[in-house]
């Protein structure tokens, strides 16, 4: 599908290590990308589907384990308002069977009357309780996955406006939840929302920045690999996609397997690279992104049934 250059919105200041824009800001509109960091809503969509796969799949086996180095502070948090993840499921399956019923909902509708009855009851138990670190957290995942779906179905610049409108939120959420505990996981969150706006420098400076801090947390190796990967870097790649096997020997974070798929999938587009004409060669690279982001859906599939 063809798509329309994206808008951006604009970002407010943000803290150390998470130095990303908060709430909503005023948008403008941009030409066709003129550099890195300037993406074509086409380019976001492969974006999107390559990293929200990826980090899903990082944060497998289970999900108690995404948050390692505040597992512990994080799983009290949710002890002690679990009726938000509760209520969190139950809007889903409630708003889902919305949907289902207004069967005219489609694209960017669909995507909004999905998510919007579960941000609202969890905004609402916010307002009663604004350090609630499980609501806060359930927030900016929500958020997160909303704007993410926005952008991948996105067919207009309008469209794509409120896609990063959303990202900002749940960049905002997730900021709030730094200022009361800090998290890796979150920051990786982050990261990646601003990845998916099309912020590919800002995104891997961060990652940059959090491997440095937290050197041993595999998942910012294996999302620093993924950026520079998608940038053309793959030599940068391979030394971070091997520094997250090192750092998850036993697959904790599912970032060794994870990392050892796309070590193989860089070295066999360098052999294929190789033995191939020049005139070829732009072809074959092509069909290895879109193998590669296939991969990635059968890897996600076979670790936890679920896809994008």
């Amino acid at each position: 599908m063809s798509k329309k250059p994206s808008n951006k919105a604009t970002k407010k200041g943000a803290s150390t290590g998470a130095s990303s824009a908060k709430g909503k800001g005023s948008t403008a509109k941009k030409g066709q990308p003129t550099s890195s960091n300037n993406l074509s809503t086409p380019a976001k969509v492969v974006i999107i589907i390559f990293a929200v796969l990826m980090v899903v799949s990082l944060m497998m086996p289970t999900l108690s384990t995404a948050f390692s180095n505040n597992q512990q502070a994080e799983q009290q948090s949710s002890q002690d308002s679990s009726s938000d993840s509760s209520s969190s499921d139950s809007s889903s399956d409630s708003s889902s069977d919305s949907s289902s019923n207004s069967s005219s909902a489609t694209g960017v509708a669909a995507v909004d009357a999905k998510y919007q009855d579960t941000v609202s009851e969890l905004e609402s138990k916010l307002s009663s309780d604004n350090t609630n670190l499980a609501t806060l957290l359930n927030l900016g995942r929500n958020y997160m996955r909303w704007g993410a779906s926005v952008l991948s179905t996105s067919s207009s610049d309008d469209d794509t406006t409120h896609g990063n409108e959303l990202l900002e939120k749940a960049i905002d959420y997730y900021q709030q939840y730094l200022d009361l505990k800090d998290s890796d996981a979150v920051r990786v969150d982050i990261a990646l929302c601003k990845l998916y706006e099309g912020e590919r420098s800002e995104a891997q400076s961060d990652l940059e920045t959090l491997t440095q801090n937290s050197p041993t947390y595999a998942p910012a190796w294996a999302n620093l690999g993924m950026v520079q990967e998608y940038s053309g870097d793959k030599d940068a790649a391979k030394a971070s996609y091997q520094a997250a096997i090192d750092n998850d020997p036993n697959d904790e974070y599912g970032a060794k397997s994870y990392a050892t798929q796309r070590l193989s999938a860089l070295e066999s587009s360098s052999s294929t690279t190789s033995t191939t004409t020049s005139t070829s060669t732009s072809t074959t690279s092509s069909s290895t992104g879109e193998t590669g982001a296939k991969g990635l859906t059968d890897t996600l599939n076979n670790l936890s049934g679920t896809g994008l």
